[in-house]
Formats: C-alpha cells, structure tokens, sequence
C-alpha cells in the first residue's frame, strides 16, 4: 500500500525545453519554403512571441499543483479541486497520467493528460510515483486481460 503527503509540482525545463525545440523546428520548416516576407516576419514575431509566453507560463506557474497518493488512488490537487488520475504511461522521464473530470462526454471527446516530468518533483518523489504508476497499470492490464478471456 502506498501513503504518501501531497507533493507540489513544480515547473518543468524537461517540459519547456521540448516546446522549444518544436517551435525552432517548425520556423526552420517555414524558411524552407517560399513565402512573403511580410507573412515569414508576422508569423515568426507570433511565434517568438507565443514561445516566450509558454515558457514563462511553465516555468513560472501561478497555479500550484500537488499529487498525491492515497492508498489505490492518485490524485491531482488543483485550484482546490480534486482530480483523480490514471497513469497510462511511465518511464525514466516523464509520468504520463490520464485526467478523469466530471464531463464523460468531454472526456471521450477531448481526453485531458497530465505529464510529470522527472525535474518537476525530487527524486525520491519521483520514484514512489513510477512505482505506484507501474504497477497501477500493470494491475489495470491484469484485470482488461481477465475480463477478456473470462
């Protein structure tokens, strides 16, 4: 069984650096093709401006997030809401978790994730929380495969 207190997520260079890096690739991609210099100059100046934005948005978060575990569950604790997570992905970088909100239509539609890189909590956080997403959707896939062949 996993206990743990709420931790607070921090911002992420992994997460900002990554936007970065496409936002930089797709500029490149637009100089390889021909078009006004109007355009090329209006469409660059959006982006820097749209890059710079994220950036600060991420690194800087004015809204504090926590996780936290209680006992089976994985929670999000967001503007003084509660939101339940389900972790689909795991690895040595980033916790990819599924954010289950009260719209089930919107959710099917337009399903909203979480990602937890591995610079936006310490270490040994980071740990407990691969191991509770391990083996959360490992037990996940136990009981779709017993539902399956049953």
């Amino acid at each position: 069984m996993y206990s743990q207190q709420t931790v607070e997520l921090k911002g992420s260079w992994i997460g900002a650096l990554l936007w970065l890096v496409v936002t930089v690739l797709s500029a490149g991609l637009l100089q390889l093709y021909w078009m006004p210099v109007i355009w090329r100059v209006s469409i660059l100046s959006m982006m820097g401006f749209t890059v710079a934005f994220l950036f600060f948005r991420v690194i800087y978060q004015e809204v504090k997030q926590q996780i936290g575990i209680e006992n089976s569950d994985v929670f999000l604790f967001k503007k003084e809401c509660l939101i339940p997570l389900e972790f689909v992905r795991a690895n040595g970088i980033q916790l990819i978790a599924k954010m289950h909100r009260e719209n089930k239509i919107l959710d099917v539609v337009w399903p909203a994730y979480k990602v937890i890189y591995r610079d936006s909590v310490s270490r040994d956080d980071y740990q407990r929380l691969r191991s509770f997403a391990a083996q959360q959707i490992l037990l996940r896939r136990s009981e779709e495969a017993k539902k399956r062949y049953s």
